[in-house]
């Protein structure tokens, strides 16, 4: 008799999964990702958000019955294990797509697997513009690019009239991209930019010596702003070490500034730093009428209340690229393929997510626009949105 029960309550459990009522397969998303190593944290907000968000799609009866799947191979922050996951997961005809790897230096040999295998490999951080420029078919991108960053950048400039401006890049590929789009730009415009031939590593702990040789620079070119051209803890280094060294002119920083570690440890050096970023950045300081607001606020409510810790841009871009999966697998016509959800990823318009209103196209898999950014100041250890009449209202 008691086995007859528990025969019950497993077909009731069956019945009860709308997506096992028809008997349908999961679509399989494999996630490459540095879960151990360095970008630890960040990755398990990535995580953390995917899972969540599959599990609200899945509740819903997930695509025409068919769920999610999330697939999770660590590539400990590794070029060798990142590009053996993708190969296994390319070899996977289970596998419909692949997420990740997060470091921009391990993207290049996944997205040439990729665009050997015929996979989509969807980027979640900025891509280095040389592998942007490859302009591969199976490759699409969710975060701002370095060109729209730089842009919104140099709009802050020409807001707060400052003429010119020193920049201190660290010395890998994304962040020398951002100087050199933003010397572009910047001149453009009329701003004279000097890209300092200093550099500093992103494991550096004290850039006071390369500081020590900019500040005469600073003093006889009449700098007017500082920018920090990096990401993660050397932003808010460099912040303490340009002050400890008397330097006070304004400090400009790169998106990667929006997180609330970085205020964390920069502390009062972090004031008064300016920078543009995702709406994510502030979701209580979003206008009424703009059209993201209410995907932001929900996903920040449903963070809080899952995990304890409101959205952030890492958050607000997992949370984009399951939402632009789901939407791509519903707009799939016929059978499910490799084929058909990277045609029907290409042909997203219009689509609102925490970051903005994606459209990719054959000629585009970058998503989104300068429009899709604000600008932010860090004031009273909080970050505050900052607005210009004509530029950003």
């Amino acid at each position: 008799m008691g086995i007859w029960l528990l025969l019950l309550v497993g077909i009731t459990f069956v019945w009860a999964t709308p997506a096992q009522v028809a008997g349908k397969s999961p679509y399989k998303i494999g996630v490459n990702l540095e879960f151990t190593g360095p970008w630890a944290e960040v990755t398990k907000t990535v995580r953390n958000t995917m899972v969540m968000e599959v599990e609200r799609i899945n509740a819903g009866g997930g695509v025409e019955g068919h769920p999610l799947e999330l697939v999770f191979e660590d590539n400990g922050f590794d070029v060798g294990r990142a590009s053996a996951n993708m190969t296994k997961f390319a070899k996977n005809k289970e596998i419909l797509l692949v997420v990740g790897p997060f470091e921009d230096n391990l993207q290049a040999p996944t997205r040439a697997i990729a665009e050997r295998e015929k996979i989509t490999n969807i980027i979640i951080c900025p891509s280095n513009p040389m592998v942007r420029g490859l302009k591969q078919k199976w490759a699409f991108n969710i975060a701002q690019s370095d060109i729209i960053v730089s842009q919104k950048l140099v709009d802050l400039t020409l807001a707060r009239k400052y003429k010119k401006v020193l920049v201190f890049p660290a010395a890998h590929p994304l962040a020398l991209s951002l100087a050199d789009y933003y010397k572009k730009f910047g001149e453009e415009k009329g701003i004279k930019v000097i890209v300092s031939q200093e550099t500093h590593k992103p494991t550096d702990i004290d850039m006071t010596p390369q500081l020590t040789k900019l500040k005469p620079i600073i003093e006889k070119e009449k700098v007017e702003a500082f920018y920090a051209s990096t990401a993660g803890p050397p932003g808010p280094i460099v912040c303490k070490n340009l002050r400890s060294l008397g330097i006070k002119i304004p400090i400009l920083g790169t998106h990667a500034f929006g997180f609330h570690f970085i205020i964390a440890l920069g502390g009062e050096a972090m004031e008064g730093v300016e920078f543009g970023a995702g709406k994510p950045v502030v979701p209580d300081q979003l206008d009424e009428n703009d059209p993201v607001r209410p995907i932001i606020l929900d996903l920040d409510k449903r963070l809080k209340a899952r995990y304890g810790m409101g959205i952030d841009q890492i958050a607000g871009h997992a949370h984009d690229t399951v939402n632009l999966i789901y939407d791509a697998l519903k707009r799939c016509k016929g059978k499910v393929t490799r084929e058909s959800f990277r045609e029907a990823l290409e042909n997203t318009k219009g689509l609102k997510n925490c970051h903005g209103i994606y459209h990719y196209s054959p000629t585009d898999h970058d998503g989104l626009s300068k429009k899709d950014m604000v600008f932010i100041r860090i004031e009273g250890g909080k970050f505050k949105r900052i607005r210009f009449p004509g530029i950003e209202g």
